[in-house]
């Protein structure tokens, strides 16, 4: 993993991959309640040492919501602050499916069963037309997800 010293202090650069989920005209979101900051998020997370970002995507995404995807595209590359320097943002198809729901085995249900309750995650579906008016972690993933949903998705990769 590449690393950057920084103070003296070396951190570990980490890599995330995200996923944009759309059905029924809705797409699914996170919400995040993290030391009472509230705001939204595309569902994913951390890639882990020897996992490709197509095996972590899979996994974070059915950890977080019990989805299983059965395509994915990568349609935009950003570079972001820490705790994730990276993410790759994936338009996604996933299985037929009922609810969605933290896997009770993942850290995101750990977290939201901790005893402080100051690291929420809850996925939700939210309208198309209610995304860009929302509280959006990286605002200009948010602005390039409304572009695309109005113009329609790059079929190469965007580097935001």
């Amino acid at each position: 993993m590449p690393q950057v010293v920084r103070c003296g202090i070396i951190r570990h650069m980490a890599i995330a991959t995200r996923a944009i989920i759309i059905e029924n005209d809705r797409i699914l979101v996170t919400f995040r309640n993290k030391n009472n900051s509230q705001y939204f998020t595309l569902v994913g997370g951390r890639v882990n040492d020897a996992e490709s970002n197509e095996q972590a995507l899979v996994r974070e995404i059915m950890e977080e919501t019990g989805l299983q995807i059965v395509s994915a595209s990568l349609v935009f590359h950003e570079k972001h602050h820490e705790p994730y320097n990276e993410q790759y943002i994936y338009i996604c198809q996933v299985a037929p499916h009922s609810d969605i729901a933290i896997q009770e085995t993942s850290e995101e249900a750990w977290l939201n069963k901790s005893v402080m309750h100051q690291n929420i995650h809850e996925p939700r579906w939210v309208p198309l037309s209610s995304f860009e008016h929302l509280p959006f972690r990286t605002p200009q993933l948010q602005q390039a997800i409304v572009h695309a949903l109005k113009k329609g998705f790059p079929k190469q990769p965007i580097e935001l």
